[in-house]
């Protein structure tokens, strides 16, 4: 671009670019401009494409002429000012149109919210460990006790049991609201596993301490905020009839019931749960030093989140806390309820995560800049294959999902390029003990 470009640095992110391109460049515009519209519009009297430029000028207007070339000019000079200037937007400029006519040169002013400074500190040679936690008998004999738990049978507790956490109950009840039974609100033979959650506290905490063929009683209120508007705020009188108290007999793991269970006799299912904890152990540790070597590097380097990128990452977060609580079959406010959260001291707390990701997400892009971290082709070939497959689809069909759109293409790109810039920290900053053996453990796989 031929001209003039004046920065600006304005309150917080924001810069302003104004911006003036020669007359050569204009009359260039309004030329380009004159052979699209030629081609689009149809003038009687005159074949497509072989319009006068002052016929077709008195037939759409000057105006339309000028809008064409107008949003031509506005877009490559504004992209290319920004490039001369090495900045970044995050957001989508306020244009100012200061002068823009056919033979004078095109003058306009672009207010736009830039990507901030990001001054890493240091980033490399920490020396940072995790150890993985010790597997210990009792995480084995858990895993063993869940197996257990698959041929395990309910028995009649003894006489004198009472109903506690852990037992079952075989329960009869009935609720009535304002002298009509409550809809799905009786049940004979019903078992219920107590301290488990599966009826509601009031009953629960009415049958607690009760004996095999004893009645309780008990009083549920519904909140003024559920579903069914009827029993809004209403309260319901329960009748509970305690039939049977069953105890859950768990049966002795003998290599018998190992070998029928799991295929291994029990002396190699251990050993199996041992190895499988121990990875687990190993893996939940690299984890835990991948978090510390991201954090510390954030912590090391100064950048301000900017209120724009804030936003979004916080509209991005409410958006996949609704959709999780979607599948439970409740919205924000309920959950919040139910939490005891107000909406407010929740959104607070949701800006603090999200500025936080914000920088985090800052201060790996600059580390991977400065380190010129690329995405190669093949990488990116990989990740649609590994998509492709995820979502069931034809690697052709996600090829073009991605290559179709520059925006996701430029996405998956980023995303590998963050993925290396951390796998990168973790190798630079990693004690070299633990790094040693962890290439050691990977030879002898």
């Amino acid at each position: 671009m031929s001209g003039d470009i004046i920065l600006t640095k304005l309150e917080g992110h924001k810069v302003q670019l104004e911006v003036t391109v020669d007359q050569a460049e204009v009359a260039r515009a309004y030329d380009q401009a004159y052979r699209r519209l030629v081609n689009r519009v149809s003038v009687p009297g005159f074949r497509r494409g072989h319009v006068p430029r002052p016929v077709l000028e008195r037939h759409i207007g000057r105006e339309a002429l000028r809008e064409e070339a107008l949003e031509s000019i506005l877009s490559d000079s504004y992209g290319q000012a920004l490039d001369a200037k090495d900045l970044d937007p995050i957001d989508r400029p306020e244009v100012e149109i200061v002068k823009f006519e056919e033979g004078e040169p095109f003058v306009f002013k672009a207010t736009v919210e830039v990507r901030p400074e990001v001054k890493l500190g240091k980033y490399t040679g920490m020396g940072l460990s995790v150890s993985p936690r010790e597997v210990s008998q009792s995480d084995i004999e858990a895993q063993l006790t869940a197996i257990r738990e698959r041929r395990a049978e309910l028995e009649p507790a003894e006489p004198e049991a009472t109903l506690e956490d852990g037992l079952y109950g075989v329960l009869d009840y009935e609720g009535v609201v304002e002298g009509t039974v409550l809809p799905g609100g009786k049940a004979e033979g019903a078992l219920v596993q107590i301290g488990a959650g599966q009826i509601e506290p009031q009953i629960e905490e009415a049958i607690k301490g009760a004996r095999a063929g004893q009645e309780r009683k008990a009083t549920v209120t519904f909140p003024p905020d559920i579903p069914n508007q009827e029993l809004q705020g209403k309260e319901a009188a329960f009748k509970i009839q305690v039939k049977e108290i069953k105890r859950k007999k768990l049966p002795e793991l003998t290599d018998e019931l190992a070998v029928e269970i799991t295929g291994l006799d029990l002396a190699t299912l251990r050993e199996r749960i041992s190895q499988s904890l121990g990875e687990r152990a190993k893996s939940e540790a690299r984890e835990e030093l991948t978090r510390q070597v991201v954090e510390k590097v954030t912590t090391e380097a100064e950048v301000d989140a900017p209120e724009t990128l804030v936003r979004r990452r916080m509209e991005r977060m409410t958006a996949d806390t609704e959709e999780r609580l979607k599948g439970q079959n409740l919205d924000l406010d309920q959950y919040l309820k139910i939490v005891g959260l107000e909406r407010e001291q929740w959104e607070k707390d949701l800006r603090v995560r999200a500025e936080h990701t914000v920088k985090k997400d800052l201060v790996l892009e600059a580390v991977g800049r400065r380190e010129k971290i690329l995405a190669t082709e093949p990488e990116i070939e990989f990740e649609i294959a590994r998509s492709a497959a995820a979502y069931q689809q034809k690697p052709e069909k996600m090829r073009a999902f991605f290559y179709g759109s520059a925006d996701r293409l430029e996405s998956l790109r980023a995303g590998i390029i963050t993925q290396k810039t951390v796998q990168y920290l973790v190798r630079e900053n990693t004690a070299e003990d633990a790094a040693r053996t962890d290439a050691q453990e990977a030879e002898g796989k």
